[in-house]
């Protein structure tokens, strides 16, 4: 574990993404992120583009750091759309693409036309259910569009590459960086995807209204 290596290594710095349990070593960078925030926009994207006022979420395990996409998720369907219903399955896997395949066909079956997932592996699935079904997805991490341009309407994006750059670029310094570091959408660590051929002006401006507000 990082804690170990750590400990064997006092010298050496060390970062981890997405656990900040180690964040009491002197050697360790822990880098965390705001998911919540970009998760929020992916809501109010679903809300607004949703045709059966029903939408779905897949979430490969049920952790602090999962629940955050949870939790911006249904703010931001409920803030723009409260009357919009949410189905939630967690697969308890990130690396079970047909469990992630599987339920989101159930949840497009019950009357479900976009799903949000934040699994891994397991979200894979979803893409393929999205592509298949002929229904809308929203991808996580990275921009997702390119798995399936007609069927992924966004994504909620986590700038690891910007959080490590800047780590990189304070230790290179000389600067030494211990504890939590927290990146959000005011320092670049979380937004949403690029992509936009599948939303309409209405969505984009809105989205850009709710970041200005965020921030």
């Amino acid at each position: 574990t990082v804690r170990e290596c750590a400990e064997a290594y006092p010298d050496q710095q060390f970062a981890i993404i997405d656990d900040d349990s180690n964040a009491d070593l002197d050697n360790v960078t822990c880098l965390m992120f705001k998911q919540s925030e970009a998760s929020y926009l992916v809501g109010v994207v679903a809300a607004m583009m949703t045709e059966t006022n029903k939408v779905g979420l897949l979430l490969g395990m049920s952790t602090p750091v999962m629940n955050q996409f949870g939790y911006g998720y249904v703010a931001g369907i409920k803030d723009t759309n409260p009357d919009v219903a949410i189905d939630l399955y967690n697969a308890n896997t990130f690396g079970d693409a047909a469990a992630g395949k599987a339920a989101t066909v159930q949840m497009y079956t019950n009357g479900a036309d976009i799903v949000f997932h934040a699994a891994g592996g397991t979200g894979n699935g979803v893409i393929e259910a999205a592509k298949e079904q002929g229904k809308y997805a929203i991808g996580v991490d990275i921009d997702q569009a390119y798995l399936a341009p007609e069927n992924i309407i966004t994504s909620a994006m986590k700038r690891c590459d910007n959080a490590i750059y800047d780590l990189l670029v304070k230790l290179v310094s000389g600067e030494q960086v211990t504890g939590v570091q927290t990146y959000g959408m005011d320092n670049g660590g979380v937004d949403i995807a690029p992509t936009t051929d599948l939303l309409s002006e209405e969505v984009i401006k809105k989205v850009e209204e709710v970041k200005a507000a965020i921030l």
